[in-house]
């Protein structure tokens, strides 16, 4: 049962690297893999690393 400060904490790092395609779109993509500890954390929430792109 982790805090809610706790859980910003494993988030806090999470970086979204935005691109400009060549056609102007902008498309987002994380730096690296969640970590499988943030992706069950995501899961208990009902969310999935798709809320960051």
């Amino acid at each position: 049962r982790p805090t809610g400060q706790a859980i910003f904490q494993l988030f806090q790092y999470v970086n979204v690297v935005l691109l400009e395609l060549p056609d102007g779109r902008i498309q987002r993509s994380l730096d690296r893999s969640l970590t499988p500890e943030q992706r069950r954390i995501l899961q208990g929430l009902g969310l999935d690393e798709s809320i960051y792109v």
